[in-house]
């Protein structure tokens, strides 16, 4: 579909050429995110627009032609003046690409007229991904504008909070020094409104790829653009309009929110429109700023006051704190549609390949009950905008975080991480066009974890698989249904299609082609929970086996006889060791539909109610894991009783002895857990004394 592209290193003078336009509000001028060094989604139609004087007539040109682009630069008032002050004699490398037979993007000339608010556009029709730089050129009377050295090739927008947009990666000094891709191309910039916009209020600009720049790009985005970039081979063009700290509601249209029928979601747009109105009528605002003056002038008189009784005490004088001057409501940091409003509104008109979304941590802190009624909206609201319904949306789920290896009776009350991604992948589910990718490996004790690199690669390899169609390996085998046999839970899974494809002609496999097995190789199967009937999370013991000749994982515990639901990765900071071929991880899932614990904060009221059924919730979490701990040792310890005397059990012996230690260790370390410990059986210490003798008289054998 593409011709072959070759990179080659030449040595070249830096000299750029840019025009400086002085703008009035009717001055001819393409949109925006139209600009220098910008990339054009190929195989689209190609809309271009702008502004001019209200009924103006405007031409608008596309073209490489090297002489019409000359042309161009020599009408130009600043051309000459700008090169010279650019042009050096300083040497430098810089990659550049050579193209074997290049597509031919013929000149082309349409005409629009600028309506009465002097908007204009254009649609060309779609062209094949180039190197060679293209001129896009309005003119209207006198007026002339020029967007220079465009490119043609794929288009993704990069949305979401702070993970999306950090620059600061493992292995970045080394990964940036060698950032050499002018055929990638970055622009960023976050913003936020009330109502939709037009047009982006900041200004911005687009970026070619270097060792300097690249230090500046979010990390994410940019290790998935090289990735594609360099595997396609066609020029590749990020829009990044990530902002630290957002919700899910922030990513909608206000028209999808307010079709969401929730008491929770009402009370936000509601309380949210009271905020904006104030700021839209005169007088409510004038009201705001008086009072927020008089506050400044009582916090004076207060410390004056304060000041003075420090003096006279000989003490130390009080600092000054003044109220917050009231910011506007208008462009909130993640009001409801604001992010979408600002950001993505304004470049609606532009073609693109896809949404790569990396959201979800902000929900985590008592906001994921209203989670589950916005994230659907996400990928339905970037459709809508783009008019175009086949929009591929990739969602990124959550890195690990916090604390990790938690007992699952409180993990499964309120780890909000956990949460999220179970909203992600159930809303995701059933779209052929979205998918979630697993990333909690990728975690630590952070929030903004360093690891960025697996994370674009599984982002990538997700979009060459499902968006591109190469064939390469992109997810962990998914589960799909579970049988449940006797006192044991058996789990089924797929795999992803290439795997599939490479194994198909064997008619006996072996479990670790079709499978999930644990990153460690040969290692027990950590990450899994059962249940039964009671509801009660207990840890399981997993292995890999068949059932009815099929191959599945087995799950048992010996305190659920009857299990009927299981959970994989349910944490913050998932212990789950599960990996599918290429080592990509199994994405964490849960059999049941139970009802989860409500996290709401969208008035004090619901806050307060919310966080005290979550601390009970915990409270008994706590008992539970206590009571699971000292009913599992009830188990263990007769057993290692009676496989002592077997001459061959010394390792297996010492393993769950230390395991057993280790929680009595946590018994005995605590004071209220050491009473407990005696209450329940005295003389369990004495016994677990004798069995580390007898396993030390066996070291000395």
């Amino acid at each position: 579909m593409m011709s072959s592209r070759l990179l080659l290193l030449v040595p070249v003078f830096s000299c750029f050429v840019f025009s400086v336009f002085a703008e009035g509000p009717d001055s001819l001028r393409f949109a925006k995110i139209l600009s220098n060094h910008m990339v054009l989604q190929q195989e689209k139609p190609i809309k271009l627009w702008g502004w001019g004087k209200p009924g103006s007539e405007v031409a608008v040109t596309i073209t490489q032609d090297s002489a019409t682009g000359a042309r161009v630069e020599q009408e130009s008032a600043v051309n000459e003046k700008t090169f010279q002050a650019n042009a050096n004699d300083e040497y430098s490398i810089t990659i550049r690409y050579v193209e074997k037979n290049p597509p031919v993007l013929k000149e082309q000339t349409l005409r629009a007229k600028a309506g009465e608010d002097g908007r204009w556009s254009v649609v060309f029709p779609p062209a094949k991904a180039s190197f060679q730089p293209t001129w896009l050129i309005a003119r209207s009377g006198d007026e002339l504008a020029i967007v220079r050295n465009a490119l043609i090739g794929e288009v993704w927008i990069c949305a979401g909070q702070s993970n999306m947009g950090w620059s600061n990666f493992n292995r970045k000094g080394r990964e940036a020094g060698s950032a050499d891709f002018p055929g990638l191309r970055y622009i960023a910039w976050e913003d936020s409104w009330y109502k939709p916009l037009d047009e982006v209020k900041k200004n911005i600009s687009w970026q070619e790829c270097s060792p300097d720049t690249a230090q500046r790009f979010s990390a994410v985005p940019y290790l998935f653009g090289t990735f594609l970039h360099r595997y396609l081979k066609v020029p590749f063009g990020i829009i990044n309009v990530a902002r630290g700290g957002t919700l899910g509601q922030t990513w909608c249209l206000r028209e999808e929110l307010e079709s969401i029928d929730d008491k929770i979601i009402r009370t936000v747009l509601s309380d949210y429109d009271a905020d904006t109105a104030v700021w839209d009528d005169p007088k409510q605002l004038a009201t705001l700023m008086t009072q927020w003056e008089k506050d400044c002038e009582k916090a004076k008189a207060e410390h004056a006051e304060k000041d003075s009784r420090a003096k006279a005490e000989g003490k130390k004088p009080p600092r000054l704190r003044m109220p917050k001057k009231p910011s506007d409501a208008r462009s909130g940091w993640s009001p409801p549609a604001g992010l979408f409003n600002a950001t993505v509104m304004p470049v609606r008109d532009l073609a693109l390949r896809g949404i790569l979304y990396y959201q979800g941590e902000n929900n985590n802190f008592l906001r994921w009950t209203r989670y589950e009624r916005t994230f659907p909206k996400v990928p339905v609201s970037f459709r809508k905008a783009f008019r175009d319904g086949t929009l591929p949306f990739g969602c990124i789920s959550q890195p690990g975080w916090g604390e990790f290896g938690i007992d699952p009776e409180v993990a499964t009350i309120a780890e909000g991480y956990a949460i999220i991604r179970d909203i992600q992948r159930r809303a995701l589910k059933s779209d052929p066009l979205s998918d979630m990718i697993a990333t909690y490996p990728s975690g630590n004790s952070y929030i903004h974890p360093g690891e960025k690199l697996p994370v674009a690669e599984y982002a990538s390899l997700w979009a060459l698989a499902k968006v591109y169609k190469e064939p390469v390996v992109h997810r962990g085998n998914e589960y799909t249904h579970m049988k449940i046999l006797d006192n044991k839970l058996y789990l089924f899974f797929d795999t992803d299609p290439v795997v599939h494809e490479r194994w198909k002609h064997i008619e006996k496999n072996a479990y670790w082609q079709v499978l999930p097995c644990a990153r460690e190789g040969k290692a027990e199967l950590h990450g899994f929970i059962i249940a039964g009937k009671d509801r009660r999370w207990y840890p399981a013991k997993a292995r890999q086996t068949k059932l009815e000749n099929k191959w599945c994982i087995e799950l048992t515990s010996d305190l659920v006889l009857e299990p009927v639901a299981a959970r994989y990765g349910w944490a913050n900071w998932p212990t789950g060791n599960l990996v599918g071929r290429e080592r990509i991880p199994i994405p964490t899932f849960r059999t049941d539909d139970w009802p989860i614990p409500e996290g709401v904060n969208y008035s004090s009221e619901a806050r307060d109610a919310s966080s005290a059924r979550l601390k009970e919730l915990r409270e008994i979490g706590l008992r539970q894991a206590l009571d699971r701990k000292w009913r599992q040792l009830q188990v263990d310890i007769p057993r290692l009783e009676a496989e002592i005397f077997r001459g061959d059990a010394k390792g297996r012996i010492e393993n769950k002895l230390s395991r057993i230690q280790g929680i009595l260790d946590e018994f005995e370390n605590d004071s209220w857990l050491s009473r407990q410990l005696n209450s329940y059986d005295p003389k369990l210490a004495s016994k677990l004394k004798g069995l580390h003798e007898r396993v030390e008289a066996l070291r000395k054998e």
